[in-house]
């Protein structure tokens, strides 16, 4: 089951048997459905329970005899689209009416004295149901929810405690949340707190690895870097002793230049380590550079 049906599921499986908040949750699927007028009120849903849902409410609200069809699409590549109507105008005008809607309403909005603060979350619960879908957190963090009509929009975005962003696409008003806290709040608030935790686990693991992944780079890199200035030091090294001799070094550039060609792993704190009298890493640096100097003197005058 994909991380967008296990949400819904929980929000399913969590539904409010108090009356106001089961008329709330009822509101915001009809309110958010595919469409809530005299002419037509419906939903569409890839989700079988949430249409089930839906009818049960209807029964709830005009009674057992609601004409309430729904109708099966099968899809090509499995699963399908599930239709829920109520075909009778007069069912239609007796929900609109409960709800405190006018049948002839051209601007559809969210009535308020319909919600309460105890049960706006069962409100947005139903919302999300037949409207709101999320982005599997393991590819990314994305949640949304889908308004065909510019009035709801605003209603909805107002009553949203996080200001989501908001576009248009194919005509219908796309309200989102990119932010992974914000997302996790949302989930909690509508009913889904095992798919908040579920997210919130993802993006521990994503941050743990991310930072395993740059510790590991950082150490890669600086591997890198030693190697290379390594073999800097050994060609150089060799260049003196060409041309001068290891009995040209002093005492002190003669044993770190044999400790670097014996070992052209070591750090220079660890040379330095090894020395018979230890000394610290900047001083090992100063005496590969003076040993650095050298070579290049050599270079410079053609070998002389």
């Amino acid at each position: 089951m994909s991380f967008a049906n296990e949400i819904k599921r929980e929000i399913l499986e969590n539904q409010p048997r108090e009356k106001g908040r089961r008329r709330a949750q009822a509101y915001g699927m009809l309110l958010f459905g595919r469409a809530f007028s005299l002419n037509a009120i419906g939903m569409q849903t890839e989700n079988r329970q949430v249409a089930q849902l839906y009818c049960r409410y209807i029964f709830e609200l005009v009674g057992m005899n609601a004409s309430v069809t729904t109708t099966h699409f099968k899809k090509s590549r499995g699963g399908g689209l599930y239709w829920v109507t109520v075909d009778d105008q007069e069912d239609r005008r007796r929900i609109l009416e409960f709800f405190g809607h006018t049948p002839g309403e051209i601007n559809l909005r969210i009535r308020p004295e319909n919600l309460t603060p105890d049960t706006e979350a069962a409100f947005l619960a139903g919302v999300y149901l037949v409207c709101g879908n999320i982005t599997d957190p393991e590819k990314g963090y994305h949640a949304e929810l889908v308004v065909s009509r510019l009035k709801l929009k605003e209603d909805l975005y107002e009553l949203l405690y996080h200001k989501p962003k908001t576009v248009v696409r194919r005509g219908a008003y796309v309200l989102y949340y990119k932010e992974s806290e914000q997302i996790e709040d949302l989930l909690t608030l509508v009913g889904a707190v095992n798919g908040s935790l579920a997210l919130m686990n993802v993006k521990i693991y994503k941050d743990f690895r991310n930072k395993a992944n740059r510790v590991t780079n950082c150490e890669t890199a600086n591997i890198g870097k030693t190697v290379a200035a390594a073999a800097a030091q050994i060609e150089d090294i060799r260049l003196v002793m060409e041309h001068k001799g290891i009995d040209f070094l002093g005492d002190d550039l003669r044993e770190v230049a044999i400790l670097r060609l014996e070992n052209p792993e070591m750090s220079l704190r660890e040379i330095g380590e090894a020395l018979e009298t230890p000394i610290s890493r900047s001083g090992i640096n100063h005496r590969f550079q003076r040993l650095s100097r050298l070579a290049q003197e050599i270079r410079e005058s053609g070998g002389e």
